[in-house]
């Protein structure tokens, strides 16, 4: 075949190409969600004049065509391969992988945002918690086991931590980083497994004074495949997690109140096996307020706990140690509110967040 010819074959293939990639755009239905990504996807401008003039429809028309592109998926997919397997880069869009996991970078350290943290903390105390027995403790994200050492930029944990233990005031700090190791988180997913909990159970209760749970003792429900957040977001074909929810006795008796929807609910909402964020099975996810009630909990017993999504799976496991757990999430709600629902005074309290809102802790209310 000569180059005339071959130049011919483009010139025609080319164009219809185009046509196809436009026709298909047209003709294809709008996708509300991306189930990888986790987000709403754009959807077409309303087209009028006022937004032609103030240059807003052209800036959304480019948004929309970009999330609704056809084959999308199959594009960021071929995206990611070709920057880490041909162009070697060491991320892309800040996920790296390392040891079968998928990692998100979380740098730098924000120290005003770690001081301000740790003060929040101390704001709660000197309002609400006086008379009651007060602890906190750090989650270390997955980068702690893999950022430095694989040559990626990475928080400065000991000094995280020493600056939230200079920080805050008249509360006990129960060191979680040496008992937690990348193993016990999900491949695919920033957060740690239920069923890997042991040694963080038995480190708060040490502190704590009660009992951890025998988690071998309790049923392992799978689900699998699981595809966490990160999973989405690298767009690379790598292998799924199986997310485990553990049941026992305490967490079949246990009843939810959620103060967003006024309605009881499960330990574990199954629906969301279902959903965007399978995770949620877990207390149903992120949600500002919820009172749990557990009768095979030791009575009088009480604990708040202030959490991220970490929380939602250790929770569970603290349903024979207490009879009540708040469960508290001051990123969705204001914590000036709470003494309409709370009586603050005896209680156990653990404050219980990851490094990841630490280091963004103006989420905090």
């Amino acid at each position: 075949m000569n180059t005339k010819t071959k130049n011919l074959i483009v010139a025609i293939l080319f164009p219809l190409l185009l046509a196809g990639f436009l026709l298909a755009f047209i003709l294809t239905p709008a996708t509300a969600i991306s189930e990888s990504e986790r987000r709403e996807l754009d959807q077409a401008p309303e087209l009028t004049a006022d937004s032609i003039l103030k240059g807003e429809f052209f800036t959304k028309f480019d948004e929309y065509t970009l999330d609704q592109f056809p084959l999308r998926e199959s594009f960021r997919t071929l995206s990611a391969i070709y920057r880490f397997n041909l162009m070697q880069q060491k991320d892309n869009n800040k996920i790296y992988l390392s040891d079968g996991s998928i990692f998100k970078l979380e740098y730098p350290m924000n120290e005003n945002y770690i001081v301000m943290g740790g003060e929040k903390l101390n704001t709660l105390y000197e309002k609400y918690l006086k008379n009651c027995n007060v602890y906190y403790s750090i989650i270390p994200d997955k980068n702690y086991f893999a950022a430095a050492q694989n040559g990626y930029p990475s928080l400065d944990y000991e000094k995280l931590a020493s600056l939230m233990n200079e920080t805050v005031k008249n509360m006990t700090y129960i060191d979680l980083y040496d008992v937690l190791t990348l193993e016990d988180y999900y491949h695919t997913d920033t957060h740690w497994r239920q069923e890997a909990l042991t040694p963080v159970l038995e480190t708060l209760g040490a502190a704590m004074g009660f009992e951890a749970p025998d988690l071998s003792a309790a049923t392992q429900n799978k689900v699998e495949p699981f595809y966490g957040v990160y999973y989405g977001q690298s767009a690379l074909p790598v292998g799924s997690d199986t997310l485990i929810y553990l049941t026992t006795p305490a967490t079949q008796a246990a009843k939810v109140f959620n103060y967003e929807t006024n309605k009881a609910e499960k330990v574990y909402t199954l629906e969301d096996l279902d959903g965007l964020d399978p995770y949620d099975v877990y207390l149903g996810g992120a949600v500002a307020l919820q009172k749990i009630t557990s009768p095979l909990g030791e009575k009088g017993k009480e604990l708040i706990l202030f959490r991220d999504s970490f929380g939602s799976s250790i929770a569970p496991m603290l349903l024979e140690a207490y009879e009540t757990i708040w469960m508290v999430d001051i990123r969705y709600m204001q914590s000036d509110l709470l003494p309409k629902f709370i009586k603050f005074g005896g209680q156990d309290v653990l404050f219980l967040y990851s490094t990841l809102v630490l280091n963004n802790s103006p989420m905090l209310k």
